[in-house]
Formats: structure tokens, C-alpha cells, sequence
């Protein structure tokens, strides 16, 4: 694919995007919602129709096109070949059902791997992020400026704390200015983008979690690693930092120091 063929995709996934607008109000007024794994893994109707639609978008309009998405069965996708759309419908599904914000959806374009087009809807404030290849990062297709480096001191973290154990948290609130958690992968990572944050660190993330935040990192000047600080596997997820470059290594000693940050880490 050209760089014009690119922008051209990027033009009729804008569009598919904002014709959201016009149905996710009435999908969230006839809200269902389901309990998966556990009382924190949520799904509504919301998340499933947004993800029926786009693939019946692409089945229509890019039939050559695979889907990668959370809300179905990925098991004949192979996500590491030919064009490759990775999908979460609702990032915050928790957020979405008990707050009603917070929440947003993640839609990324890979070919033969490579990430060349990355989205990241914050429907509750109407705001589109999006990444382009070679082209930057945009806010609402204004071009979003490369973070200025951040020490660790000057840092918002931005972490669960249920999934850290107590000393490895007492040391990053020792080492940063101050914590927050907003509870979306998608909107905690853009607070990294947008200089706000130091870092995001999710230690499950899923694909579909974090599949825009690599072409982001890329045109933004971001760390984008796993917590030993070593590429991620975009199609497997797993354990992973967003980091200003500031104060990623120092984010990731911590992380790392005396035996690592998981709760059991000494049973």
C-alpha cells in the first residue's frame, strides 16, 4: 500500500468512526451488560454491535481484510500476515457501564506486521487521536507535538495497585510526583502521549489493548517495551510499558528491583 492508498483508508475509517455518533447514544439507552471472567470483566451490546459493525464495514469494503477483536473467536486470524485490523469496541467497558465516561475505542491497521494506521476514539468528548505512519499523530487532525522528556520526580504514574505488590508501590510513589488511574488502557496510554503522564503500565494487557499505542510511541517519541524492557509481541500482548522517555528505564528498575513487582513475589 502508497502513502496515498493510506491516506485514503485513513479517510474512510474517519468516516466509518464518526458515524458512531449516531448510534452508540441509543445502544448505551438499551444497555445489557454480561459478566465474562470475573465482576471487573464486563460486555455490553455496546461493545459487541460497535464490533459486528466494523467487520461487516471491512467484509464490505476491504473483503481481503482479517479482523482481530476482542469480542470474538480470533482463532483462524493470523494477525502477523496480510492486512490486519485489530480491534477493541469499548476500552473501559467498567467505566462505561458505571460511570458512563472513560471510555474509548481502539482500532489499529497492521500490514505483514507493520503498524501504519492507529486510532483511539474518546466518544464521551467526541475527541479522535490518530497515527499515520510517517505522518505523525493527530489530535481532531491537529498535529500533536513529540513529548518533552519527563524525569521520574516530575512524572504522573499511572498503574493498578492491585496487581503490584505493597513495597514496589511504596517505591514508585517515593520515586514520582504522584499516582492516577483512569481505568482504560486507551486514555490512561494518551495521557503519556499528551505529556500528562510519565507512564502507563499494564501488567495483562491484551492485543487489542495496546495494538494503537505502538504507531503512536513511534510517530510521538515514546518507550512502548514489556517490563524487562524488551520488544512486545503485538499479537500476543502481555505485560507492558508506555513511557515518556524521561523516566522510562528508572520506571522499569523499580518495577524490576528486589525480586519484581508481582503481589506473590515472595510466596
Amino acid at each position: 500500500m502508497n502513502q496515498q492508498q493510506l491516506l485514503e483508508l485513513d479517510q474512510a475509517i474517519r468516516h466509518w468512526l464518526k458515524g458512531l455518533d449516531d448510534i452508540i447514544p441509543n445502544l448505551i439507552a438499551d444497555m445489557h451488560t454480561e459478566t465474562k471472567l470475573n465482576k471487573f470483566d464486563l460486555v455490553t451490546n455496546v461493545d459487541r454491535m460497535i464490533q459486528d459493525q466494523f467487520e461487516a464495514f471491512i467484509n464490505e469494503h476491504y473483503p481481503d481484510h482479517q479482523l482481530f477483536g476482542e469480542e470474538k473467536n480470533n482463532d483462524l486470524v493470523d494477525a502477523k500476515h496480510g492486512d490486519v485490523w485489530v480491534m477493541d469496541p469499548i476500552d473501559g467497558t467498567a467505566n462505561l457501564v458505571k460511570q458512563k465516561t472513560d471510555y474509548c475505542i481502539i482500532l489499529s491497521y497492521f500490514s505483514e506486521g507493520e503498524p501504519l494506521l492507529a486510532y483511539i476514539y474518546d466518544y464521551p468528548h467526541h475527541t479522535l487521536y490518530k497515527a499515520i505512519k510517517g505522518e505523525g499523530a493527530f489530535e481532531n487532525e491537529v498535529r500533536m507535538p513529540k513529548v518533552a522528556p519527563l524525569h521520574i520526580n516530575d512524572a504522573i504514574l499511572s498503574y493498578n495497585l492491585y496487581v503490584i505488590n505493597e513495597q514496589t508501590q511504596a517505591d514508585l510513589k517515593n520515586a514520582a510526583f504522584s499516582y492516577r488511574l483512569i481505568g482504560s488502557c486507551g486514555l490512561d496510554s494518551l495521557r503519556v502521549m499528551k505529556g500528562q503522564f510519565g507512564a502507563h503500565i499494564n501488567t495483562n494487557a491484551k492485543p487489542w489493548d495496546i495494538s494503537a499505542q505502538f504507531l503512536f510511541s513511534e510517530e510521538l517519541g515514546l518507550k512502548m517495551t514489556n517490563l524487562k524492557n524488551e520488544p512486545i509481541d503485538f499479537a500476543l500482548g502481555g505485560p507492558f510499558i508506555i513511557s515518556n522517555p524521561g523516566c522510562h528505564e528508572a520506571v522499569l528498575e523499580i518495577l524490576n528491583r528486589d525480586g519484581g513487582y508481582e503481589v506473590n513475589k515472595n510466596s
